[in-house]
């Protein structure tokens, strides 16, 4: 467990709205059912719950409360859809500012990059392959655009096809930073060039685990994961080979 604590406080109109405290009193009031119950459970007095609870629904755009009087269980308090919504919200930022913390201690990760950042902390995929670039040049085509992508240290730009609605959704323009994903089966290894457009690299047999190759590649020795039909060819590691992507196959993502 870290020894780092990173105490996170939300303000609207130069106010606190939120803090550790307030948060707390708001999922122990959740919990009970009461204010009474939930200022023992967060362990504050019942005037200062109420003194929170006053300042926040002031400055709060909706309620956080619902009070039920009366009935079989004599009522009690109970939080509105927003006040779940912020609990959720203040957990997932609590999550984002640990996680961005843990990036800070390792040297190697560059903070230079919003995208790539933000893909540390936020962004899991299936697709095992993940590397980052800016847009060189956008090409129309019928009804798809060819996205031209450079990537630092590879001298060859790397083609992405996407559909127009893609491309207006992902807001892309020139020098926009983009990440791309491939999936393993889409990258496809050959001893020898074949004749393709777009998409063909050299690279080196860097590991061979069962069928599934990594391929070291570019001036800062990039890492790409495929798989080899044995049956077919061979590889040894050390091999120099080429390998090819359908810019079909490429999935981009950016930050608007």
């Amino acid at each position: 467990m870290s020894t780092n604590e990173i105490l996170l406080t939300i303000k609207i109109h130069r106010q606190i709205f939120v803090d550790p405290k307030r948060i707390r009193l708001l999922k122990a009031i959740n919990e009970t059912g009461s204010i009474n119950q939930g200022a023992k459970l967060a362990q504050v007095s019942y005037k200062s719950a109420w003194d929170h609870l006053e300042i926040m629904n002031n400055i709060s755009p909706k309620p956080l409360l619902e009070r039920n009087t009366g009935g079989v269980k004599g009522g009690g308090t109970k939080l509105t859809t927003y006040a779940h919504r912020l609990l959720k919200l203040y957990q997932l930022l609590e999550d984002t500012q640990n996680t961005a913390f843990e990036i800070l201690q390792k040297e190697d990760i560059p903070l230079d990059s919003p995208l790539f950042a933000t893909s540390l902390f936020s962004l899991q995929s299936s697709a095992r392959n993940q590397f980052f670039g800016r847009v060189n040049t956008l090409r129309k085509e019928k009804s798809h655009y060819y996205v031209a992508i450079n990537i630092a240290g590879l001298k060859k730009q790397l083609f992405a096809c996407i559909t127009l609605r893609s491309a207006e959704r992902l807001q892309l323009f020139l020098d926009k930073e983009v990440m791309f994903m491939v999936k393993v089966p889409s990258i496809h290894i050959h001893k020898l060039p074949i004749d393709v457009h777009y998409n063909q690299f050299q690279a080196v047999v860097k590991s061979i685990h069962d069928q599934e190759v990594i391929l070291e590649f570019g001036e800062n020795e990039k890492l790409v994961e495929c798989i080899a039909e044995f049956s077919e060819e061979r590889y040894q590691i050390g091999d120099s080979v080429y390998f090819t992507i359908d810019p079909e196959q490429i999935i981009v993502a950016s930050l608007p």
